[in-house]
């Protein structure tokens, strides 16, 4: 299916390498632009979608279209199979952003936290959300990013995937039965 990009402007992060392979400081710097962004990106995300005939809302049926839209049109990197196109990355970022945003105003404990815990953990030096104070780890957190982009390689891939994918994650925050997230044990 074709996208209407509209005046869509792909996130330039400011780094040419995976985040845990920088120096402390350049990484920090890319989560400090990051953060500074979200509402810009939010917005973008948000005249992307309206470009194609959606609204962004918080409500679920509108958290289901999210779903249901990305399901619809994400695309493989011919030149790359395995791979999004790179716009994608984006996109998946801005949805990641909007989605982590929302649980935040769901469950106001929580918070962005650029993570430090653990050189090899899959999120170190990533923006990951903290703030979960029933789990007995303090330093739990969960990666939204890293979640949305590989539910994109799942559709991506073709694998089978129950639909409701965001609403369940969303549900999970709320109901504090969270799942999917770092731990540096």
């Amino acid at each position: 299916m074709s996208i209407d990009w509209d005046e869509y402007a792909i996130y330039d992060p400011g780094v040419s390498a995976p985040l845990n392979m920088l120096p402390r400081a350049e990484a920090r710097a890319a989560f400090d632009r990051l953060m500074a962004a979200r509402p810009a990106r939010v917005e973008m995300l948000r005249r992307l979608l309206k470009a194609n005939g959606l609204d962004l809302g918080t409500t679920d049926s509108a958290i289901q279209d999210l779903d249901d839209w990305l399901r619809t049109h994400v695309q493989e990197d011919p030149a790359h199979p395995g791979r999004l196109l790179p716009e994608w990355y984006s996109v998946v970022n801005d949805i990641a952003l909007f989605l982590g945003e929302l649980m935040i105003q769901r469950r106001p404990a929580l918070r962005w936290t650029f993570h430090t815990g653990g050189r090899k953990n899959v999120s170190y030096q990533r923006h990951v959300l903290t703030g979960f104070d029933e789990v007995p780890n303090p330093r739990y957190n969960v990666d939204i990013d890293r979640l949305v982009a590989t539910y994109a390689h799942q559709i991506i891939e073709g694998q089978e995937i129950e639909q409701g994918t965001f609403y369940r994650l969303l549900q999970a925050v709320e109901g504090h039965q969270v799942g999917g997230g770092g731990s540096d044990t």
